[in-house]
């Protein structure tokens, strides 16, 4: 290599990580983050949702596939003369993914527009698990089995999942995005590989897409679906996006998709009561149908096949990237959605009795 391209391809680098860097501080500006909120984010969502939405291909995963190859192709080809372009293009990727979303990590927190926050005490814990065990079987005697084709099930799942949505109060949205119309989650083409990662869906910032693992099974599709597309409207946090995901389940006609979300509900309160008192959490359990601990233990046994070295550098590549974002509790963070459903509670966006959510 001359020393030309050298120079060159050392000037391509640094280009690459000064872009990175300046990604990464950008959510440091609390303006910059209220503009990105207000004004910038519900344009790109609008344009994203406008051109993907109505793709009948996933184009971030053909995007990433048609990237990774040219990437892999330059490498073999070209080697170390082109290790400062590639460094470059990175470098563009990261800044334009904080452009895109990744400043949605440092929007205002979803809890102070639900109610004050509260300790619940183990007795309470107690309670809300047995009322959203009540909430499970009310709904799984409406709900259909989760049959038929995958395309049909899904097209169902995001009718019910869009109206849901839009019986959420306005003033629970992330960014000012709640009159816009989101595409469809789509069914992911690597679910086999997404399973092995122990992943059960994703959001692709550069083309607004929500994806869904479609191995996994189709109980799990809504709220999976539904914390996804929580992602589309600027909830960047995981305990926000399965919390939203959930009371959208939970305000949706649909029974299929209100009773996805009733079973994460129990989920979240069943799984601060094991720690809590599990002679409880024992009766708790008893009260289900059993449909639905049929639903539940498949649910737990599909991970459990696919649990693996795959999956734990997954986790901690994950586990990683969420803390660069400024996720303290990292991967912890998905399980961190009881104080929210509390205060979801509290400020009467559930109604255990009817199995709705109040509009």
């Amino acid at each position: 290599m001359s020393a030309r391209l050298r120079s060159r391809q050392g000037l391509w680098a640094v280009a690459g990580v000064v872009l990175a860097v300046l990604g990464r501080v950008s959510v440091e500006s609390q303006a910059l983050v209220e503009w990105h909120r207000t004004i910038l984010f519900p344009r790109l969502a609008s344009m994203l949702q406008w051109v993907s939405g109505a793709a009948l291909i996933t184009l971030g995963e053909a995007g990433a596939l048609l990237a990774l190859v040219l990437a892999l192709f330059a490498l073999a080809w070209r080697r170390k003369r082109v290790l400062g372009s590639l460094t470059f293009a990175a470098g563009s990727a990261i800044v334009s993914f904080y452009g895109f979303w990744g400043l949605a990590y440092a929007y205002p927190p979803l809890g102070p527009r639900l109610s004050p926050a509260a300790i619940k005490a183990a007795g309470e814990f107690d309670e809300l698990a047995e009322k959203s065990a009540l909430l499970v079987a009310r709904a799984s005697a409406r709900a259909d089995p989760f049959a038929g084709p995958e395309a049909e099930l899904l097209a169902r799942i995001n009718a019910g999942l869009a109206a849901g949505f839009l019986r959420l109060p306005e003033t629970l949205e992330a960014s000012p995005v709640h009159t816009l119309r989101f595409g469809p989650v789509k069914p992911s083409r690597v679910s086999f590989a997404l399973s092995w990662l122990q992943l059960s869906g994703y959001y692709f910032p550069w083309t607004g897409e929500a994806q869904l693992n479609v191995a996994m099974p189709r109980s799990l599709w809504p709220r999976v679906a539904a914390h996804e597309k929580a992602h589309q409207r600027g909830f960047a946090r995981e305990n926000e996006a399965t919390v939203v995901g959930v009371l959208a389940c939970l305000s949706s006609a649909d029974p299929v998709v209100l009773y996805s979300g009733a079973l994460g509900l129990f989920v979240s309160f069943d799984r601060d009561l094991a720690r809590a008192d599990p002679l409880a959490r024992r009766r708790v359990w008893a009260t289900l149908p059993q449909g639905a601990v049929e639903d539940l233990r498949r649910e737990a046994a599909f991970w459990d096949v696919h649990a693996g070295m795959a999956g734990a550098m997954s986790e901690k590549a994950n586990d990683t990237y969420l803390k660069a974002q400024g996720i303290r509790t990292g991967v912890a963070s998905y399980s961190e959605t009881t104080g929210l459903f509390v205060q979801a509670v509290q400020a009467g966006l559930v109604d255990f009795g009817s199995g709705e959510s109040r509009r």
